[in-house]
């Protein structure tokens, strides 16, 4: 029991190399202490930002050979600035999409190809057609094939570690798309808010909650590569 307990502790300890996790605790402590009280200031905005793309330099230098979990987060990262300028932008919602089918492609790309390829063949005819005749609104669009792309994702993820309980990083890809799902919840609460389909006052709290999963969520990803990590 004791050394099935140590070699548990073992892994963990090689799952988040120093210095990183003192960055990333630091980073999430100042997100969400600046969300409560300056909530809407550039330095907010700019620590945000930062924060996912030292997540895309960790995954550079932790797992150099992961080039689709590279690509993905390096999407996100743009996303995350398009949405940063206009929150409501479908190219934003869009760059997130690219970057779900990206993780599904490495975590179950051998098994599923066909099923991705189909899917993502699906959603670029849908978009093309609403883009010609303009059946519904083109976010709305988007954000459908997202949550199929992302329930999915957390559902793979889930598989996964179910298969190895005693692996970190499967642990961490199922809790990372989990509340990476939990904070696109939040973030449909507050485009519902701003478009008086929940109460206005829902908006704020709902802003701040999608980066208090967001954030965690994408250090987690960034540790669910299923490639050999750098020992550098």
């Amino acid at each position: 029991m004791k050394t099935t307990s140590k070699s548990i502790l073992s892994n963990w300890r090689k799952t988040f190399p120093a210095p990183w996790p003192a960055v990333w605790i630091w980073t999430i402590l100042a997100i969400f202490v600046l969300g409560i009280i300056t909530p809407y200031s550039p330095t907010l905005t700019f620590i945000k930002i930062s924060g996912i793309f030292l997540c895309f330099v960790y995954v550079l230098h932790l797992f150099p050979k992961d080039r689709l979990l590279q690509f993905a987060l390096l999407i996100t990262f743009i996303s995350d600035i398009i949405l940063a300028i206009n929150n409501t932008a479908e190219l934003g919602v869009l760059a997130f999409l690219i970057a779900q089918i990206l993780h599904t492609m490495r975590l179950e790309g051998k098994s599923y190809l066909t099923q991705i390829i189909s899917f993502t063949t699906l959603a670029m005819v849908a978009m093309i057609i609403n883009l010609i005749w303009s059946i519904i609104p083109m976010l709305y669009l988007i954000c459908g094939f997202y949550i199929v792309a992302i329930i999915t994702n957390v559902y793979i993820s889930w598989r996964w570690w179910r298969q190895n309980p005693q692996n970190p990083r499967a642990f961490c890809a199922w809790l990372g798309f989990t509340l990476f799902l939990c904070c696109d919840a939040c973030t449909g609460v507050s485009y519902l808010s701003l478009n008086h389909l929940f109460p206005a006052f829902c908006y704020a709290p709902a802003n701040f909650l999608a980066w208090f999963f967001y954030y965690p969520s994408q250090v987690l990803v960034a540790n669910s590569s299923k490639t050999r990590a750098s020992l550098s």
